[in-house]
């Protein structure tokens, strides 16, 4: 009776080639479904070796569909790791249906004038050509893509570092500065008239009124939002599905997988786990410090660090009271500053702890282990492997014995020549 069942479900999905091309989420709210429904079904007849038979047969269905069906055309639909948005790829339209930071679908299609799906936000025309992007973490990822000749604006302040390439074309005005994240100039984004705006979903909430007066397209990009370090790094599929360049997108991130799985193995023989401090302290003497959940958190432990936070959950960052930050914060091994702090005019420890005197009873300030980002993290999201090296490098160097970091620079007690950022 339930192998008869089971076939009945089965068929629904057409197996084979069929079965692969079905959207990975909508096949496991099915098997969910068939399991609960057999489930039931076993109270009542107490039919065991049926269900065993039928509850094997769904969990090899799921597994089967996970590691071969998981690709439409080569293209993946699955995302491991983030969880703010999704793709799925529609065959019959020879279009993609996404869902960005903020819940929004936008309907992906390569001939406008075949659009037949309803209930969408937006339809945008790919692949795109102009796009209008802030200037922190989506620049690189079109880097990444080879595709950032496509951006003909970005939104930033003059002042504020930014990726040198972006620089170096701001400069060469082959793009413009279209306002501040608070200050848009609609007349100029109007004249530029991009086939896609990327706004972050904290501005989203600021403009995309705007933006829908103005029939700009726009998608809302909440990577920040990821607790996952690789879920930061998937994001690159997001960008990619606007390029029909989904196959590189999937090599970037499966090189990245892959190479925080090696660090991982070359951690596996250390036991000592440092004790990291990671901060920020804002001139005022407030003190943010990165939840437990957050991504920074887990890049810590991936690195082989004990990270002091983390028994503070979620995953933003927190202000802490000085009591709390001195409490938890004093024994620390190494110390790690969420800033550039020569931006800051601190190029020295003694620099440092003179901005911060409490600082002087802190263990790694004692023994000198005080490191702080360098200006272009932030623009880095998609190397994240680069940056967990680092950071394993920076707790474990006797594990990393050649490995010079890139993304983390070490402060001195006296400033020690010309840094790099």
């Amino acid at each position: 009776m339930y192998i008869t069942e089971t076939k009945i479900q089965v068929s629904k999905y057409k197996c084979g080639k069929k079965l692969r091309k079905a959207s990975r989420v909508h096949l496991e709210i099915q098997l969910v479904d068939n399991l609960e429904k057999l489930w039931w079904k076993f109270l009542k007849s107490e039919d065991l070796k049926n269900f065993m038979f039928s509850a094997v047969s769904g969990v090899l269905f799921l597994l089967i569909f996970l590691f071969e069906g998981k690709c439409i055309g080569g293209v993946s639909n699955f995302i491991q790791c983030a969880t703010h948005f999704r793709i799925k790829h529609l065959k019959s339209e020879d279009s993609k249906l996404i869902t960005d930071g903020a819940g929004r679908k936008l309907l992906l299609v390569h001939h406008i004038d075949k659009v037949t799906v309803k209930n969408i936000n937006a339809v945008i025309k790919i692949p795109v050509k102009r796009v209008i992007t802030r200037w922190s973490t989506i620049p690189s990822f079109l880097r990444s893509l080879g595709v950032e000749d496509t951006i003909v604006a970005v939104v930033t302040r003059e002042e504020e570092p930014c990726d040198e390439y972006i620089k170096h074309r701001i400069y060469s005005r082959n793009i413009e500065i279209i306002g501040g994240p608070s200050s848009i100039d609609y007349e100029k984004l109007i004249v530029l008239n991009p086939d896609i705006f990327f706004i972050s979903k904290w501005q989203s909430i600021k403009i995309s009124k705007k933006l829908n007066q103005l029939n700009i397209s726009y998608a809302v990009i909440a990577e920040y939002l990821e607790d996952n370090p690789l879920g930061r790094t998937e994001w690159i599929k997001f960008f990619a599905t606007f390029y029909d360049r989904e196959k590189i997108a999937q090599k970037i991130f499966s090189r990245v997988v892959k190479k925080i799985k090696e660090i991982e193995v070359r951690l596996r023989c250390e036991k000592l786990k440092p004790k990291i401090l990671w901060c920020f302290i804002r001139q005022d003497g407030t003190i943010y410090v990165p939840r437990g959940d957050s991504y920074v958190a887990k890049m810590i432990a991936m690195a082989g660090g004990n990270y002091v936070f983390k028994q503070l959950k979620k995953v933003n960052n927190v202000p802490i009271s000085l009591e709390y930050f001195y409490l938890c914060g004093r024994d620390a091994d190494i110390y790690i500053s969420a800033v550039p702090l020569p931006q800051y005019g601190i190029t020295s420890i003694k620099k440092l702890t003179a901005f911060h005197p409490m600082l002087c009873d802190f263990k790694s300030i004692k023994k000198g282990n005080v490191w702080y980002l360098c200006s272009y993290y932030w623009e880095s999201a998609e190397k994240i492997d680069e940056i967990i090296e680092d950071l394993a490098a920076v707790f474990h160097p006797r594990l990393f014995p050649n490995h010079k970091p890139k993304y983390f620079f070490k402060l001195f007690y006296l400033k020690k020549g010309k840094r790099r950022d």
